[in-house]
């Protein structure tokens, strides 16, 4: 099992890549909508890769229960 740092890291990882925000300012408690104005689609993106890299399978209260980064980090660590 993979601990929540290594976790914390490769969804930093998603972020950084996949939105294209810089790794050094995204932190745990990063909100997606707030801080980084990600919507709906970018949500369905960010699951997309979640589900590659663990696959787990996120449905719709998932991804409404993703708040922060923090809250993806949580969610993969309980299912994994």
């Amino acid at each position: 099992m993979q601990s929540k740092d290594e976790i914390l890291k490769w969804v930093v990882e998603i972020f950084a890549c996949e939105f294209g925000f810089s790794a050094a300012d995204l932190r745990p408690e990063t909100r997606l909508a707030e801080d980084l104005d990600l919507d709906s689609i970018d949500a369905i993106d960010m699951a997309v890769r979640i589900e590659e890299k663990t696959h787990l399978v996120l449905s719709g209260e998932d991804l409404q229960a993703i708040q922060t980064i923090q809250d993806a980090v949580d969610l993969i660590h309980e299912r994994l």
